[in-house]
């Protein structure tokens, strides 16, 4: 049995155990909070010349959204290395004070040019930016879409969507308040926004610089004055198109003391070798005799770890990875400089680099005509170290792999959970495309050791739609093993996500998965693989509306473990039973049962005050649906005093809700407002949606669809 699939939440008065399954249709804005304003936008260059028109036109733009009635969408389009990205970034470094709402960015294309990344990705990561807990987010993208627009309406922001391959992946992500602004960049003209945004978007096709702006910004980035070197000159900056990228990397190479200059970057410029000729696109064919003169550049090294990089996915890398892949130690060190300076890579976020896609459309070909299995290997062990570092820190549950057999070799790798969460979060599109790669790849048993070790990051931060992706791929990997084991955890794995996620067509797919996983398990004689699935069936169970066949399905997990020492995995399972009989209006039953959770949990080696508290809140709901709200309130009190020791404020807001229906139902109105107020002023502060429910309960009947004591 996983205990991390069994964090107890609460907030809802039927048995709904897990979080994460509620669909926002609605928004009411019940009280105010001091909003996070967050600031995504990466760095923008350093150096940046010409432009001028383009920025003058974003500037009045800019200047004229007040009394606009939707959000203002820009697009940048332009072919690769143009300065797309450039220009976005450095206009919006200029302006982002002006919009008080915050600046959000997202790649929408990480993996590659054609193919598009789902904007609910984006929609988990802004809203989340935002404050709202990632188990309340909403499964729908159209809900995300929603939520996100109720949370921008208080104020103008500013959104970066970098790399868009189409225009479906822009409307979900346009802001609620309409003196927004929605910059985008894409190699497409995306003509097509204009019949699905609400008003006409401004576009701005970018061209390449003209000869005097490639100069003007070849000389700052060779920080040189170019007088010894005009005639060269002339030679040179023709050949490079007027794109900033490949002006940029010249530069480099020629203040290089060691790389000849002017002089050798103009031989190497006007002398292609064939198979740059023959893999030339129109596109790109200026830039590929730059890359090839600064590859042809550096020493065997830097040359193999800049290869390594072609063989991740994505072109954004953590620094800690390109140096592993650089040999780690003072070496990477050395290489990963060496890529910077040359403008083969880039800084973007706090201890993170990204390339140019060009530049590492280019690293990936070097990749394929030399291939590097070891590099290979690395890269898959080093996002598997991360992964199961994370899970270690999240929950210590029992699970798949060597590595969490000697949970000694994690240590070091993040200082506490909080930083190894926004790691993985900053690495959920490289890490879901290196689960590909380890299958493509047939490295099977790697596959699925990082499929189970990615559970803790999504668990916690969601972004369904990669979850199951990543466990889809986990499933098919295991199949190739003809291990029974691996098989029972990759079909959990998959359930697990299916049912988090917790739309209808999910619970039934998660049924089955949970189902295939429990056969498995049974073949293996793996007790606790058996007693997950039976678990997870029962959980599939209390969602369907079969409140008995979930309390016996439950039955059978805990007695699955019998004899195998697992103390918080039966009171877990206690819990869950108490919920059902609950449901099942078997209300003594229940109420025998919750109290029994709660004992376990106190009487564990290290008592679990955190679930002790649930368990009394339980307790007290069900006290409430079996009309004893006398008997609900010293087990409330008890909780609330539980809580106030521990950093849970969401369970806190929680047992509010509870304390303040046991006073209603009892007629203290006075004292169930005061409890609702405090919760509401929990939730608020949080950003969870159950403050739009409290809201409607404190304004009145009118406003309050669901009802109470017992919408909690």
């Amino acid at each position: 049995m996983d205990p991390v699939s069994n964090s107890i939440s609460g907030g809802r008065f039927d048995t709904v155990i897990q979080s994460g399954q509620a669909t926002v249709t609605q928004h009411f804005h019940a009280a105010a909070r001091t909003p996070r304003v967050p600031r995504m936008r990466p760095a923008a260059p350093e150096v940046f010349v010409d432009r001028v028109p383009v920025c003058a036109e974003l500037d009045e733009l800019g200047s004229g959204l007040a009394g606009r009635k939707s959000p203002l969408i820009a697009v940048i389009s332009g072919p690769p290395g143009v300065g797309k990205t450039g220009l976005s970034l450095h206009w919006a470094a200029r302006r982002e004070a002006e919009f008080p709402g915050g600046l959000f960015y997202a790649d929408l294309s990480p993996r590659g040019s054609l193919v598009p990344s789902a904007p609910e990705g984006a929609l988990q990561a802004f809203i989340g930016a935002l404050g709202t807990p990632r188990a309340e987010m909403p499964p729908e993208t159209a809900d995300l879409a929603a939520h996100f627009r109720s949370l921008t309406a208080a104020a103008p922001c500013l959104i970066l969507l970098d790399g868009v391959v189409n225009p479906a992946q822009v409307t979900p992500l346009l802001p609620g308040h309409p003196a927004s602004m929605v910059v985008v960049t894409s190699r497409q003209r995306l003509s097509g926004l204009r019949a699905l945004a609400p008003s006409r978007p401004a576009y701005f096709p970018l061209k390449g610089l003209d000869d005097d702006a490639s100069t003007t910004l070849f000389l700052d980035a060779a920080e040189s004055t170019g007088a010894e070197d005009r005639e060269l000159l002339r030679t040179v900056i023709p050949a490079l198109a007027g794109l900033p990228l490949a002006v940029r990397m010249a530069a480099a190479r020629a203040a290089d003391p060691l790389g000849g200059g002017v002089p050798e970057l103009a031989r190497r410029l006007t002398t292609r070798e064939s198979f740059l000729e023959t893999l030339a696109v129109s596109d790109d064919h200026a830039v590929r005799p730059v890359f090839s003169a600064f590859y042809a550049g550096l020493d065997e090294t830097a040359a193999r770890g800049f290869r390594a990089l072609g063989a991740h996915p994505t072109p954004d890398f953590p620094d800690s990875l390109v140096e592993t892949l650089a040999g780690a130690g003072a070496m990477g060190a050395r290489v990963r400089r060496t890529l910077l300076e040359g403008h083969l890579l880039e800084p973007s976020a706090q201890g993170r680099c990204r390339m140019n896609r060009l530049v590492h459309e280019y690293a990936r070909e070097l990749a394929r005509e030399q291939p590097d299995d070891a590099a290979v290997e690395t890269l898959i062990r080093w996002y598997l170290r991360r992964a199961a570092a994370t899970a270690h820190l999240v929950s210590q549950a029992w699970r798949y792999g060597p590595l969490f057999a000697a949970p000694e070799l994690l240590e070091g790798e993040f200082e506490h959970v909080t930083e190894a969460l926004d790691a993985m979060e900053a690495d959920r599109e490289n890490v879901a495309a290196v689960v590909s790669i380890g299958y493509d790849t047939r490295r099977y048993d790697l596959t699925c050791q990082l499929v189970e070790a990615l559970r803790g990051f999504f668990f916690r931060r969601k972004f369904h739609a990669l979850w199951i992706e990543v466990c889809e791929r986990g499933v098919a990997a295991a199949g190739h093993l003809h291990d029974d084991l691996v098989s029972a955890r990759m079909h959990f794995e998959l359930a697990f996500a299916r049912y988090d996620r917790g739309t209808e067509d999910d619970i039934a797919a998660a049924g089955r998965q949970y189902g295939l996983s429990l056969q498995a398990a049974r073949r293996a004689r793996h007790a606790r693989t058996e007693s997950s699935a039976l678990e997870g069936l029962g959980q599939v169970a209390t969602r369907q509306g079969r409140p008995l066949d979930a309390l016996h399905l439950f039955g059978r997990a805990q007695r699955a473990l019998e004899g195998i020492g697992h103390p918080r995995g039966v009171a877990l399972l206690e819990y869950h039973r108490g919920g059902a009989a609950s449901a099942a209006k078997r209300h003594e039953e229940a109420a025998a049962l919750l109290l029994s959770a709660k004992d376990r949990f106190a009487g564990l080696p290290t008592p679990d005050r955190y679930n002790v508290a649930k368990c009394l809140t339980r307790y007290a709901q069900a006290r409430l649906a079996a009309d004893r709200a006398d008997e609900a309130l010293p087990a409330i009190d008890e909780a609330l005093e539980l809580f106030t020791g521990l950093d849970a404020p969401k369970e806190h807001a929680d047992a509010f809700v509870v304390r303040g229906d046991a006073h209603a139902a009892d007629g203290r109105t006075d004292q169930a407002r005061s409890d609702w107020t405090s919760a509401l002023g929990n939730y608020a502060r949080l950003g969870s949606v159950r403050a739009e429910e409290i809201g409607r309960r404190l304004a009145g009947p009118a406003h309050d669809q669901e009802g109470h004591p017992g919408a909690s």
